[in-house]
């Protein structure tokens, strides 16, 4: 169960798309105690952290009948939160000559056959500073693999989870206050599969998916 003291009120209405119920496993992370603030957002559960201006936690379900209805339309513009108070809301313009991308924490291509859902990613809460190569190659394959998981065996529950330098001395940050995250680690469980991903946030020399493979027991039960 999610604190309700912090869950924020649904208004949104899809009829594609269920309201997200979140996935009792990923339960750990979506407390009072880990949340600044916890944001139902209808497709999906987001721990947003006051401190680093940026989600430490997103879960949602993919579906492949979903999937396969393809993209609703064009790429939104990036839109800032109007659910998180002012002081600590994010603007697209913040990462302007960063250095870094406006990385998704859930993926666009996820989330996308109703404009509604699809505009939901864009919301400034879902986004960090993602370095270029992780964010534009990296990540993306195991975007890849939860949406290639999710098709083959019909859905899949996934948590991404946002890691900050334990000493908070060494964090880094853009405009704004924006902590830069240290790591991003990526949970896929379909059917009889379980599958995890660590990925630093920095340049690599090696891309591919396999060298990235995390023990799931680290993370989730």
């Amino acid at each position: 169960m999610l604190p309700e003291s912090q869950v924020l009120p649904v208004k949104t209405m899809d009829k594609v798309y269920s309201h997200y119920k979140l996935y009792p496993a990923f339960s750990k992370y979506f407390t009072k105690e880990n949340c600044s603030l916890v944001m139902d957002k209808y497709y999906y559960i987001n721990c947003y952290s006051y401190d680093y201006k940026g989600t430490k936690a997103v879960a949602y379900k993919i579906e492949s009948k979903i999937l396969n209805m393809g993209t609703a339309g064009k790429r939104p513009a990036f839109k800032s939160d109007p659910q998180i108070p002012q002081a600590y809301r994010t603007k697209t313009q913040d990462y302007t000559r960063s250095g870094y991308d406006r990385g998704h924490t859930l993926s666009n291509q996820s989330m996308n056959a109703t404009l509604q859902a699809q505009a939901s990613t864009f919301l400034m809460s879902n986004i960090t500073p993602q370095n270029p190569q992780i964010n534009q190659r990296v990540w993306r394959k195991a975007e890849d693999r939860e949406r290639f998981l999710a098709k083959q065996k019909g859905s899949a529950e996934v948590l991404n989870i946002v890691f900050y330098a334990k000493d908070k001395s060494k964090i880094q940050y853009i405009k704004n206050g924006i902590a830069i995250p240290e790591l991003y680690v990526k949970v896929i469980e379909a059917g009889d599969v379980k599958e995890c991903y660590e990925y630093p946030n920095h340049k690599v020399e090696d891309e591919r998916l396999e060298s990235y493979r995390a023990d799931c027991e680290r993370f989730v039960k």
